[in-house]
């Protein structure tokens, strides 16, 4: 937690896992100035007393902190850095020091795992002697990345940039679909970019590995909903019963499910409730077998049928044997299947 005017920020979570100390914290912008700096920190809450931020834009532009040396042409650092490193090294109860983004600060090929390494040593340096976590924010490269191992190949640079400090974070759009289902959970209406998953995709110990579901807020603040997903969402175990329902109506009215094929459970999703409208197909013929399994449901052979293959319960007159098959089609209205057009005994 993080004292403030003689009271506590909500400051208890972070990527996962919770604020261990507190202190000062630098944080070094190469690419926005005050004016932004300020508009995204109002729209924090009050600004902390001990936090210091160097928009370097208004200081007179990004200065490399890492650059060739000019005669061997080796990765060094600059008198920028060692100013930096000096002002650093005064101040008393350092937490924390963010560099915002890292290619502005630095002159050298991160695409070259020497200059990577150096950069990366030197700045676990800089966290060894000040006792202060040490993070750089850095960009992706131009593809497409949808899981925390995609998103760590699509780190920007050599690979030894991320093997060289103890862990990387990650964060990622949404694809438009899963965007569209976050948001209908959430009951928020959609927006492109609303929705950004995160994740540790290399750590050197122990570390929080699940995906974290960020969603943007009216301030454009990224916030984690991933408990309140979490609390929305309908287990498939707990929608076994209403699936055996769908099952057992569909049979009296004439029109019942196979587990799989054009009458199967997944190609008909639609006419059962919404729940199961954006269930996977094998998720979906699971849940289908495990009510087989525990005898919850049975599967029949009607006249002239040629295999056991429609679903129906016990003691449905289906699989009682006296099956009603029905033409036309069902429409659904109002949570209720609703029969149209006549009714035969032809399946």
């Amino acid at each position: 937690m993080a004292a403030h005017d003689g009271g506590w920020l909500n400051a208890s979570r972070l990527f996962g896992g919770s604020v261990s100390a507190q202190g000062i914290a630098v944080y070094l912008t190469a690419e926005d100035d005050a004016i932004e700096i300020h508009n995204r920190l109002n729209a924090l809450g009050s600004i902390p007393p001990r936090l210091y931020v160097v928009p370097l834009p208004d200081a007179g532009g990004a200065i490399p902190l890492f650059a060739p040396n000019p005669a061997t042409r080796a990765a060094t650092t600059t008198p920028a850095w060692t100013d930096v490193e000096h002002q650093l090294l005064a101040m008393t109860r350092l937490k924390l020091v963010v560099f915002d983004p890292l290619q502005p600060l630095c002159a050298l090929d991160l695409n070259v795992p020497e200059n990577a390494q150096f950069v990366c040593s030197r700045l676990a340096a800089l966290a060894a002697i000040t006792g202060a976590s040490v993070m750089v924010s850095h960009h992706f490269a131009k593809r497409e990345a949808w899981t925390p191992e995609q998103a760590r190949e699509a780190i920007r640079g050599t690979g030894g940039l991320v093997d060289g400090v103890r862990a990387v974070y990650a964060l990622w759009q949404a694809r438009n679909e899963d965007a569209k289902a976050v948001l209908k959970a959430l009951h928020l209406p959609f927006q492109r970019g609303a929705v950004v998953f995160g994740g540790v995709v290399k750590a050197n110990g122990r570390a929080n590995l699940k995906v974290v579901t960020f969603v943007r807020d009216d301030r454009g603040l990224l916030c984690d909903r991933t408990a309140d997903l979490q609390r929305s969402k309908t287990t498939t175990e707990d929608l076994l019963p209403q699936l055996k329902q769908a099952i057992a109506g569909a049979a009296v009215d004439g029109k019942p499910y196979t587990k799989t094929g054009i009458n199967g459970v997944y190609e008909r999703r639609f006419e059962m409730p919404e729940a199961f409208h954006t269930i996977g197909k094998h998720t979906l013929v699971a849940m289908v077998e495990t009510l087989l399994a525990s005898e919850a449901i049975v599967q029949a052979m009607a006249d002239r049928s040629k295999s056991v293959k429609w679903l129906d319960v016990p003691d449905g007159e289906l699989a009682q044997g006296d099956p009603s098959f029905s033409v036309g089609f069902i429409k659904r209205h109002g949570g209720q299947l609703e029969q149209r057009e006549g009714a035969s005994n032809d399946d």
